[in-house]
């Protein structure tokens, strides 16, 4: 077990092994990446970097549970994987390139903020960028700084390399469908009774921040990162975890957004008028596996995703009727997009690409994320003018009061509350979980 932490700096290097045309084939260029945090998708990425995306060579990872780094000593350390308990060691990993945060969502704006010290480290977060709306601004303006202009920095959303996905996305960029008028996702995981699960959610920043985010970034990915929120509006139950609703927090297990969106400004609504709505549907306790149906309906057609969930091609008829399995869970049904989505990374790495989307765009859905959130909560809708300013004290009917003028994907303003800017994070940055 290669195991490091702040009273024990030494590491035994991976043995490396060359074929005997290596002098005449050269090995290819490969990412040295390491991943914060080795909890359920953390391991996910490990293995990836580590068995399934060519372009990557990890080279060391970092918590502090031990249950974690139990099972890193098992998967990863036989692979010459060192292992950290303290981030702070790991930053200065030899020839370290790049850096996947998987921690839990209330540490990324302090594990990404400690990772933009190192000179010329790329960063993948996993999404949320940041637990609140605040937090994702300000680290939007550090990244802006002009000392990480050569660095890649991309938040995680496996959605848009999937390969349904894509195919849909580019048959919409490309008129298939005409003018998308109403995007309906749905994202419901199985149902998990387990106590582990329980104190995953008491612990998130909410469904909709948590899970729905995927689908708001889904309606940004269809309309365009310059799409402008106009309204939204949420409801919620609780069904099936009942300690969820009297936690205080104002969470629950099924909630249903609805965002209405600005025509676009710029002519991509093809001179229609049409003023898109998007529908979510996020749900924690499905008693048959993970479903995430899809259906974007635009002026010329309708383009429709996952409507049936099945884990292959596999039906069964028998006494009791025509069936099929489904997926147990999100990675299992998206476990290619995520290899597709670190590929990617590297690639832009190693070669110099640009990103596919930039971190305003995962700034503007965690902005609206958080909005629903605050109506689930509040039972209030909330409302944006042309300009992307937050109205308050609105009943959808009277006119609304602009008191606050923080702006959906304002990069540079952040949220003082106390004379502190909401965002900067007391927690040290060895805190990776």
């Amino acid at each position: 077990m290669h195991l490091i932490n702040e009273k024990q700096d030494i590491a035994v290097s991976a043995g490396t092994f060359q074929s005997l045309d290596a002098t005449l084939v050269p090995s290819p260029r490969k990412l040295n990446i390491g991943v914060v945090g080795i909890g359920r998708i953390g391991r996910q990425h490990a293995l990836n970097a580590l068995h399934h995306v060519p372009q990557t060579r990890l080279t060391c990872i970092c918590d502090v549970q031990a249950e974690n780094l139990k099972w890193a000593a098992q998967h990863l350390a036989p692979y010459g994987v060192v292992i950290y308990q303290s981030m702070d060691t790991m930053l200065n990993h030899p020839n370290l390139e790049a850096l996947i945060i998987a921690s839990p969502t209330h540490l990324h704006h302090t594990h990404l903020t400690a990772a933009l010290t190192r000179d010329n480290l790329h960063i993948l977060c996993e999404k949320p960028l940041a637990a609140t709306a605040a937090q994702a601004r300000s680290l939007l303006a550090l990244t802006a700084r002009p000392e990480h202009a050569d660095k890649k920095i991309m938040t995680a959303y496996c959605r848009r390399f999937d390969p349904s996905y894509t195919h849909a996305l580019a048959a919409i960029h490309n008129g298939k469908i005409g003018t998308p008028v109403v995007i309906r996702a749905e994202n419901r995981d199985r149902f998990d009774p387990s106590e582990s699960q329980l104190q995953y959610l008491l612990s998130s920043p909410g469904i909709f921040v948590d899970a729905g985010i995927h689908d708001v970034d889904l309606s940004l990915a269809v309309l365009g990162s310059g799409a402008r929120p106009r309204a939204c509006f949420a409801v919620g139950t609780v069904a099936g975890y009942s300690r969820l609703g009297g936690s205080g927090n104002g969470d629950v297990d099924n909630g249903v957004g609805v965002v209405e969106w600005f025509p676009a400004r710029d002519g991509t609504d093809g001179g229609e008028g049409a003023a898109p709505i998007s529908y979510y549907y996020v749900s924690r306790t499905m008693a048959h596996g993970f479903d995430n149906p899809t259906e974007i309906t635009g002026t010329k057609g309708t383009l429709k995703i996952n409507l049936h969930p099945r884990r292959d091609l596999v039906e069964v008829a028998d006494g009791s009727g025509l069936g099929n399995e489904v997926v147990r869970d999100f990675y299992e049904r998206y476990e290619r997009a995520f290899v597709k989505e670190l590929e990617c990374f590297a690639d832009c790495c190693l070669n110099g690409i640009e990103l596919p989307y930039g971190l305003e765009t995962a700034v503007k859905g965690l902005e609206i994320a958080e909005a629903l959130q605050e109506s689930l909560r509040t039972g209030r809708k909330i409302v944006w003018d042309e300009q992307g300013r937050r109205k308050h004290d609105c009943d959808g009917q009277n006119e609304c009061d602009y008191s606050d003028v923080s702006k959906v994907g304002n990069a540079t303003k952040a949220i003082v509350v106390n004379g502190v800017e909401d965002g900067i994070s007391d927690g040290a940055a060895n805190s990776c979980k």
